[in-house]
């Protein structure tokens, strides 16, 4: 019997290794920004309609839109984000608007150049900011909007020194628009005038356990469980505690909810989930047919219309 129950042990601690290493591994694939790209190009689920959007004229324009406007990458630095990256792009003429763009997972400032165009026609100064990780950013391992919201009200603050008067709107898809969530959760500026919310996922947790079931067919228990263990014990953030969701029911930022309907990266139905737990005044627009983070250029003119239109209630 004693020998029987030995190995009984002897299993369940193997197992738990085995399950722990695979949240180990599940970490780094995910989460590590130097060499994530292999993990997600294995998960990809190519789409024609996703690549024809994103090389089309509305996108490709766009870029290169960005790349004769954004200048040098400028730096500040604050005792809780250490030093961050962004691209400073000023309205033509004297405004006191400002905008605040944040990108998405597995990208860069340049992945908002549309939301930076249009923006800036409307007579916007806009920062779009490296994420922690990303782009022009010195970290290793990202955060899916935990730290990043950080950073985020760390350029709000800069602005705010350069212009007291300014009025601010954050504008963010997929990781970017939980980290402007993320942000509304807590004691904004009240130069913060409103918040778009693009694509955004209600509760980091839930997230990986969706990709994970429907991308790799495993359960989110034990091996997201596994993959929280790996990221608190290496000091980055609690995948359950990083909780947009629960970050709106204490915002009172007006928000602009948007979300595509064929989206099945970041579920459609998490924007209902969002909108219905935010307490500030708000608004919310499918966009029908919509991929993941394609909506502003699946269709621009309802896209736009929606927050422009929400956007001239409160800037």
């Amino acid at each position: 019997m004693a020998s029987a129950a030995k190995k009984v042990i002897a299993a369940g601690v193997g197992a738990g290794a085995a399950v722990l290493g695979a949240g180990a591994l599940l970490y780094e694939g995910a989460l590590n920004t130097k060499i994530n790209s292999f993990f997600v190009n294995k998960f990809n689920k190519p789409d024609p309609e996703q690549d024809a959007l994103y090389g089309g004229e509305t996108y490709t324009g766009a870029q290169d839109w960005f790349e004769v406007h954004k200048g040098e990458d400028q730096t500040i630095t604050t005792d809780k984000t250490g030093t961050v990256h962004a691209y400073i792009i000023p309205a033509e003429k004297p405004s006191r608007r400002w905008a605040v763009l944040c990108h998405g997972y597995n990208s860069a400032p340049n992945a908002t150049a549309v939301f930076a165009e249009h923006y800036h026609a409307a007579g916007y100064s806009c920062i779009c900011p490296s994420l922690r990780g990303w782009g022009d950013d010195e970290k290793r391992y990202c955060s899916m909007g935990f730290h990043d919201k950080d950073i985020c009200i760390a350029w709000v603050n800069y602005i705010i020194e350069q212009a007291p008067d300014a009025e601010i709107v954050l504008h963010g898809y997929s990781m970017g628009a939980a980290t402007v969530m993320l942000a509304t959760g807590e004691t904004l500026p009240k130069n913060v005038k409103a918040a778009v919310a693009d694509c955004g996922f209600t509760n980091c947790y839930k997230q990986f356990g969706h990709v994970l079931k429907s991308y790799a067919h495993l359960p989110a228990f034990p091996f997201v469980d596994a993959m929280n263990a790996v990221s608190v014990a290496r000091k980055n953030f609690n995948l359950r505690k990083n909780s947009p969701i629960d970050a709106v029911k204490r915002s009172v930022t007006p928000t602009v909810f948007l979300h595509g309907t064929a989206d099945d990266f970041v579920p459609y139905y998490m924007m209902d989930e969002l909108y219905n737990a935010c307490a500030a005044p708000k608004a919310k627009q499918p966009i029908e047919g919509a991929l993941h983070a394609t909506a502003s250029v699946k269709d621009p003119a309802l896209y736009w219309k929606t927050v422009d239109g929400f956007l001239a209630n409160y800037i």
